[in-house]
């Protein structure tokens, strides 16, 4: 289980949770969420994202990973964590519970 601000994910029950209420995401997302959590306040680039959550063997846009980190961000809004998924202007995206 991975804490951070009000988000949990436990990867054993392949589930988030904020404030003990389930956060639906789709498979990327929570690949994508479950990375970001793991290795939080480091910047990723779009090809390294795609590397790491998307997999080697996999031949995507760049612009994929910017059509799920907002499908994640929308997921994360209700429970006021999709500011957590930020954007770093010219190098990617960072999971940080510090404001940017």
């Amino acid at each position: 289980v991975v804490n951070a601000g009000v988000l949990e994910l436990d990867a054993a029950g392949h589930r988030v949770l904020s404030g003990g209420q389930e956060i639906k995401l789709g498979p990327t997302e929570y690949r994508l969420l479950q990375f970001l959590m793991m290795h939080p306040d480091r910047v990723y680039s779009r090809p390294q994202l795609l590397d790491r959550v998307w997999g080697a063997n996999v031949y995507v846009e760049e612009r994929t990973v910017d059509v799920h980190v907002r499908r994640l961000r929308k997921a994360l809004s209700p429970a006021g964590a999709d500011d957590y998924i930020q954007t770093v202007r010219g190098a990617g995206y960072r999971f940080s519970t510090r404001a940017a």
